[in-house]
């Protein structure tokens, strides 16, 4: 999938006029606990062996701050996707939570904002912010193609399913808010007026970056070459495959994963288990590439999670302790993009160190977060639009402004 630098259009992202709901259609079948297991069926590996280790163990044995109540929606084509239904806020991670994205994520990194002014401001406005949210109960939702992962690739046939399915979960959800998230004009250029026409709004959410590996114009920026030829001097770290990494060494990722994402960044992050990584390892569902020293310890890790022809790096660490002059993450970035390059896949990097992405060929984009909240009561509904149009006026620009 090319990734375009041209502007791409998108239609006005005010309120949209209420849509009524589409009958309800039959071939869409939203299941949970055992009926969803047998929907989902017996996959040994890939992302259904994900999904099936969530709904059998429950989303909280993988990380124990994604509290939510799992499914799965099937499709007539014999497509599907995850289903994940939220009753409240209850300090959940960013990926269940709209509540800890837009308000707890953002307040615990204002101690990186220099200015005592701008973190006045700022704490201030969160502060009202919060309040349409919690007026809003934005986390009493139903969120559909929701892997609980910082990034969800949409499946195919997501698209022709979307009537339907908005319509099923109206249907079983009366009360719930419908969250569909990850809604950017790269990769759902051709969805968004689908997602408009069945009554969606879409609230701005974050700026990601992506990679084109079929064209992998990035390879010749100067910045990848220079990262490429210190690293080939440097005989201290070799690489190995996700085959040359042993289920016993699940705790050590799972170590360089929490050094990196929780405690160098966040405890919002996901806080992914021992049990989350040895599923992985054994059923691959995440493609793990990792980095050792000259005594053959893992330093650094990244996992691969990829649906079609895209790609998402949901989990990465390193040994922080490490002198930063090893130049880790670079070393990591450098084996992600080798790898997009060679396969020719395109490359959904997430949020976060926009400098650092756009500096080796990432283009920017707005990401959305698509709600369906018409059916709501009226303060819910008011809270959401007022709290929707407050984010696309004021945060969008600065994302604009601050992506690189």
């Amino acid at each position: 999938m090319a990734v375009s630098t041209l502007p791409v259009s998108i239609p006005d992202l005010g309120r949209t006029p209420a849509a009524s709901a589409a009958p309800h259609h039959p071939a869409v079948h939203v299941s949970f606990q055992e009926r969803a297991l047998r929907a989902v069926g017996g996959a040994s590996t890939g992302a259904k062996a994900y999904w099936r280790g969530v709904l059998e163990h429950g989303p909280r044995s993988f990380a124990p701050n994604l509290e939510t109540q799992a499914g799965w929606i099937e499709f007539e084509s014999g497509d599907g996707c995850p289903v994940t239904v939220q009753d409240g806020p209850c300090g959940n991670s960013y990926p269940a939570s709209l509540l800890t994205q837009y308000i707890d994520y953002p307040r615990a990194e204002l101690d990186l904002v220099k200015s005592g002014a701008a973190r006045l401001a700022t704490r201030i406005g969160l502060a009202g912010f919060e309040a349409l949210l919690r007026l809003a109960q934005s986390d009493r939702a139903v969120q559909w193609n929701s892997w609980l992962m910082s990034t969800n690739v949409p499946p195919q046939g997501l698209i022709r399913a979307t009537q339907s399915v908005t319509a099923e979960l109206l249907r079983r959800f009366p009360s719930h808010a419908i969250l569909l998230k990850n809604v950017d004009p790269t990769e759902s250029a051709d969805w968004i007026p689908t997602l408009r026409d069945s009554g969606y709004d879409l609230v701005t959410s974050r700026q990601v970056y992506h990679f084109d590996g079929k064209a992998a114009g990035y390879w010749g920026k100067s910045t990848v070459k220079r990262d490429l030829k210190e690293f080939a001097a440097d005989p201290r770290f070799t690489w190995c495959t996700h085959e040359e990494i042993s289920v016993t060494e699940a705790l050590r990722i799972t170590q360089l994963y929490s050094q990196l994402y929780l405690e160098k960044h966040s405890q919002l992050n996901p806080q992914y288990t021992e049990r989350f990584v040895r599923s992985a390892l054994r059923e691959r569902w995440l493609e793990f590439h990792g980095l050792r020293d000259q005594a053959g310890t893992l330093v650094g890790i990244f996992g691969f999670f990829t649906l079609g022809g895209t790609t998402t790096v949901p989990f990465i660490g390193y040994d922080t302790s490490l002198p930063q002059e090893a130049g880790l993450y670079r070393r990591l970035f450098a084996g992600i993009l080798r790898l997009i390059a060679e396969r020719k896949q395109h490359l959904n990097y997430s949020s976060g160190a926009g400098d650092f992405k756009v500096r080796r060929g990432g283009v920017p984009v707005i990401e959305f977060n698509a709600l369906r909240y018409d059916h709501l009561p009226i303060h819910r509904r008011t809270a959401f639009r007022l709290a929707g149009a407050l984010v696309n006026r004021y945060v969008r620009p600065w994302l604009e402004n601050h992506s690189h």
